[in-house]
């Protein structure tokens, strides 16, 4: 899917996010919960660890949405509390899937290009999230160095000390002195771009959609059809 035109795995991913909001039947979302974790895993080729990380805010918001559903003593619609809980927690996991597929298989910069110039987003916008978004690792790696520095400094044998090393208001005030530092050199990076020019300008590698995009299309609708029909 990483070859695929970002702005039609943009518009398959509303679509299935769209059915995963509308749907009221368990089966059918457990069914494309289990499509999804196939494709990430197995066709994509998402490490597990990789794949649990990202899943794991989905899964705790959906356990935290769905509990009062489940001890709710009333029916609704002919359902059980626990069916509703059931329904409630796997389109919240569903909907994390779709977005996890998107993110993993889409390459922030394509995405970018074809916002701007294709579809015409503010171009200060659209590069300036695009450079938060590539300052993220950057800053995650700060605030790992932050930490070993500091637990370094803690005497051997305490483990909870070492444990809690660097979480306090120090590590923050050292990844906003980095985003600073990041942000200036990225804003004059984007200003020799001539991001602020008025008239309209060229770049390079816009992705289009070609006979692939099609195939894919016509695919992810019958899939979700075929969801639809059988379950």
């Amino acid at each position: 899917m990483r070859t695929l035109d970002p702005l039609v795995k943009l518009a398959i991913g509303f679509l299935y996010i769209g059915f995963a909001t509308f749907s009221e039947q368990a089966p059918e979302l457990a069914v494309l919960v289990v499509m999804l974790t196939t494709i990430l895993i197995g066709a994509e080729a998402m490490p597990l660890r990789t794949f649990a990380l990202g899943l794991a805010p989905f899964l705790f918001f959906a356990v935290t949405s769905s509990w009062i559903y489940a001890v709710a003593p009333s029916n609704v619609y002919g359902w059980t509390g626990w069916q509703v809980a059931l329904a409630v927690g796997l389109r919240t996991v569903a909907v994390g899937l779709v977005s996890m597929l998107f993110a993993y298989s889409t390459e922030p910069a394509d995405l970018g290009r074809a916002l701007v110039h294709r579809l015409h987003f503010p171009r200060r916008f659209v590069h300036g999230a695009l450079a938060a978004i590539q300052f993220l690792p950057a800053l995650a790696e700060e605030a790992r160095m932050a930490r070993l520095i500091a637990r370094a400094s803690v005497p051997a044998g305490n483990a909870m000390r070492r444990a809690m090393a660097g979480l306090n208001p120090g590590l923050g005030i050292t990844l906003l002195a980095g985003a600073i530092r990041r942000a200036g050199t990225a804003a004059l990076a984007m200003e020799m771009r001539g991001l602020s020019a008025t008239t309209r300008t060229s770049t390079w590698r816009v992705p289009h959609v070609a006979r692939r995009d099609i195939v894919f299309t016509l695919g992810a609708i019958a899939a979700l059809a075929a969801i639809w029909w059988v379950a």
